[in-house]
């Protein structure tokens, strides 16, 4: 297939996809959710890859949904956006389904609709000081997917949401975020090193060994959670405060968006750690 936002590369069992908007900082627009959800499932079918590694162009993994769909949200009712976002949750269920193992590699920064994409991977390894966290839930919603409490329990998922504070790679491994961090100039030699030690393993049994696990996460109600997330998210958007920020943010580009995001909120060496 054609690919216009993405790009794809393959070395023996191991694919390579790359979020490839640098000059959006990646930022993931409807063509791309489009282009990665037919690719993933073109490559389940093919039955090739074994290994499925996502990365970003530029200086980071994505800032997350296009702020260009703000506009294009601010006036839809209820339904309409519970529509929108069950279709984006089906696209990730296949993704978080598919028979291959895969590996989110984040440099740089990780920020709001990307950590959506990110709770869909078996396994995150990052740069010890990518930027990680959904800034945007401070004014916009409560976002899509809400999967922070099975990655990092329930205080840490609230601190996440709550607070819309970022944290870096090497407390994302700490608290389970991700599975490990290194600093940046060694992420892509050991995602790669991982990958190759799975392939070792067969594709089918590796896709077995995946569906446990997930069916795990179902009977602990991840799929009803997410159902009910896509439902909040959708009736956030209705509220007076939300409705107002997307009128007052509508058509900005992103510099000015995170101003009004950050806007009262002191930096942060880490959590709970102001920078004087």
């Amino acid at each position: 297939m054609e690919l216009k936002s993405l790009l794809f590369e393959k070395s023996g069992k191991i694919g390579v996809i790359t979020l490839n908007r640098p000059d959006v900082r990646n930022a993931i627009s409807m063509e791309m959710f489009v282009e990665l959800h037919e690719l993933v499932k073109n490559l389940n079918w093919e039955g090739e890859v074994s290994v499925l590694i996502f990365k970003g162009a530029g200086r980071g993994f994505s800032s997350g949904y296009d702020v260009d769909d703000i506009d294009k949200r601010e006036d839809f009712s209820f339904w309409q956006d519970l529509m929108r976002n069950n279709e984006g949750l089906r696209a990730y269920e296949s993704l978080r389904k598919c028979s291959m193992v895969t590996i989110g590699q984040l440099h740089g920064f990780c920020l709001n609709g990307a950590t959506d994409l990110c709770c869909q991977l078996d396994f995150i390894i990052a740069a010890d000081d990518c930027q990680i966290g959904m800034p945007v839930v401070r004014i916009l919603g409560t976002g899509l997917v809400n999967a922070w409490i099975y990655h990092i329990g329930p205080q840490w998922a609230k601190y996440m949401s709550m607070t819309g504070d970022t944290i870096d790679g090497s407390l994302a491994a700490k608290i389970g975020f991700a599975i490990k961090s290194v600093p940046e100039d060694k992420l892509e030699k050991t995602v790669m090193s991982f990958a190759e030690r799975l392939t070792n393993v067969d594709r089918e049994l590796l896709g077995l060994h995946k569906g446990i696990v997930n069916k795990g996460l179902d009977l602990m109600g991840y799929r009803t959670m997410q159902d009910y997330a896509a439902e909040i998210d959708s009736a956030s958007h209705q509220s007076n405060i939300v409705r107002r920020n997307f009128n007052r943010t509508s058509g900005m580009g992103i510099k000015a968006l995170s101003k009004i995001i950050n806007q009262g909120f002191k930096p942060q060496k880490e959590p709970f750690e102001p920078i004087e």
